[in-house]
């Protein structure tokens, strides 16, 4: 079967009887989806919920480019597959309403968005990475 990102890879799992495909955890839960349980490095096998993918999150240290990717963590409680959504902005923007209109967003999406993440399948970002999230979008500019 083919079906194109995510939300196509969960629509055709969620009508194809005994289907196995890989589709982020927002998109297995919002479809309702069975999610495997998976060993992780210490032995474990764990269910993937937003404590066990918080887990997995919190075990990445987050250098100051932001750059990171999350690889079997060691927690006795974290999913063994877990990564961040990472969102690419440019510094600058001719059009300072767009620039200031993408800062708000995010600025948002990274604070008071956070509440909303887990009733949206999201998984709430560990205040470290926020903070250094919220640093890194002061440098876009107008």
């Amino acid at each position: 079967m083919r079906a194109k990102g995510n939300e196509g890879v969960a629509g055709l799992l969620s009508h194809s009887v005994g289907a196995v495909g890989y589709v982020g955890y927002e998109f297995a839960h919002r479809y309702g989806l069975q999610i495997a349980r998976l060993e992780n490095k210490t032995g474990n096998f764990v269910n993937p919920n937003v404590v066990s993918l918080q887990a997995a999150l919190a075990s990445a240290q987050m250098p100051e480019n932001l750059r990171v990717f999350v690889s079997d963590p060691s927690q006795a409680e974290a999913y063994p597959i877990a990564t961040f959504t990472w969102i690419l902005l440019r510094h600058n923007y001719a059009d300072q309403a767009k620039s200031q209109a993408l800062r708000d967003l995010f600025a948002w999406s990274l604070g008071d968005g956070q509440h909303y993440a887990s009733d949206l399948g999201y998984i709430p970002l560990p205040r470290e990475v926020g903070e250094k999230a919220q640093a890194a979008l002061q440098t876009v500019k107008p």
